[in-house]
């Protein structure tokens, strides 16, 4: 498995594994029209993609950035300005249980990226006790906040979700 940052090339395989995602988990809840333009949304920053030996595309993160959160900036003591934030984070369903850690992988690479840039991450997740939350929460992950989705389900429904700010380096190298 190799871990890399994203390139237009990658975005056929990428879309190919949400699909998958979509069809398992409902992730997205709306499946885009344009699932490669998806992938790159307001904001973007930069992306990696993880692959199996073969190509196959495994997982994908982004980073966004022009954040307006003051309950999160406020939480993590930084201006609106220094926020960026996790997105369209997934995992292939064929790649899961098979000990690649390809959750932590991505979002190593988005804590990396940020922190040689000064910015503090955040991430939202819908607060349903799915592995995401189990995952960022293992991580070190603090929860800052808990909120109803800007979004509404097919149903329509508003979930709430749960807003994380990443860990200092110090609960980083505890997890």
């Amino acid at each position: 498995m190799i871990v890399r940052a994203r390139t237009l090339e990658d975005l056929p395989a990428c879309a190919t594994a949400l699909r998958a995602v979509h069809d398992v988990d409902g992730y997205p809840t709306y499946w885009p029209q344009d699932a490669a333009r998806w992938l790159t949304p307001a904001g973007y920053a930069a992306a990696w993609v993880a692959f199996d030996e073969d190509g196959t595309a495994l997982g994908h993160v982004c980073v966004v950035q022009g954040l307006d959160d003051p309950v999160a900036a406020a939480a993590a003591g930084v201006p609106v300005q220094r926020l960026a934030g996790v997105s369209r984070l997934f995992v292939a369903p064929a790649a899961r249980g098979r000990g690649l850690s390809l959750g932590t992988a991505l979002l190593a690479e988005v804590e990396d990226w940020s922190r040689q840039r000064g910015l503090q991450l955040m991430l939202d997740v819908v607060d349903d006790g799915a592995p995401a939350v189990q995952l960022y929460e293992r991580l070190g992950w603090r929860l800052v906040d808990r909120r109803d989705a800007d979004w509404v389900t097919p149903q329509g429904q508003r979930h709430q979700v749960r807003i994380y700010l990443a860990p200092d380096e110090e609960v980083r190298g505890r997890a």
